[in-house]
């Protein structure tokens, strides 16, 4: 992978160029610590890159390369996930990005996982925060525990928005739920952020597990003033 894949500057303190106009102070703010952050990165990996001892040996280089790797893939996930160095896009490319790093970060060196992801529909903008996160926390949940000492796998991602609700499904031809019940803590921390909304999870095992989400189109909960 390339440093460009994931920073938008070139060297530890050059400008970064934001495509679009952010006029209020709020905006600024954020595009500061974006900046900020997107410097600090790309300090870190260009210290790795071209530190002489690293770069002495084949093994330092090895480990140099995997450093580089795993900051541009920690930082794509962040950025679908809040953009930390740049402007968050579309969900479907979000969703798309944030599962093909989660599970590629997560994987084991040797390990092969293919990711496919479909978006149908619109998903209501109250929802793509909490269907990022547990996107997030299902594919890597998947990885993790699915592909345990497995050479090669397979996760698909689905999000189909409609009248009665947005749909995700994580599903995976790992090891099935014997070693992951349900009860863990991946899946918790999903059910407790779905919950606010009126989301269901459900977990189906055969040739894998299949996590789905559903969360119902309107979201009571969050919009009615306490009592």
């Amino acid at each position: 992978m390339r440093e460009s894949d994931a920073f938008a500057t070139v060297g530890c303190n050059g400008p970064t160029a934001w495509a679009t106009s952010l006029p209020d102070g709020a905006d600024l703010d954020l595009r500061q610590l974006r900046n900020h952050t997107e410097n600090a990165l790309q300090c870190i990996s260009t210290l790795v890159a071209t530190d002489p001892g690293l770069n002495a040996t084949a093994a330092g280089r090895r480990i140099a390369e995997e450093v580089e790797r795993r900051i541009v893939l920690a930082t794509r996930a962040s950025n679908a996930l809040f953009g930390m160095t740049r402007m968050p896009g579309s969900l479907e490319a979000r969703v798309r990005s944030l599962s093909e790093s989660v599970a590629e970060l997560l994987a084991d060196p040797d390990q092969v996982i293919r990711v496919e992801v479909t978006c149908t529909g619109a998903c209501p903008e109250a929802l793509h925060d909490v269907v990022l996160r547990a996107v997030q926390e299902l594919v890597g949940n998947a990885v993790k525990h699915g592909f345990y000492a497995r050479l090669v796998g397979r996760v698909r991602v689905s999000l189909a928005s409609g009248a009665c609700g947005t749909k995700l499904v994580v599903t995976d031809d790992g090891w099935g739920l014997g070693r992951r019940p349900g009860h863990g803590q991946g899946i918790s921390f999903v059910r407790a952020l779905i919950a606010p909304f009126g989301g269901t999870l459900t977990l189906r095992s055969k040739d894998g597990v299949a996590a789905e989400v559903v969360l119902p189109s309107a979201t009571p909960s969050l919009h009615r003033p306490p009592r």
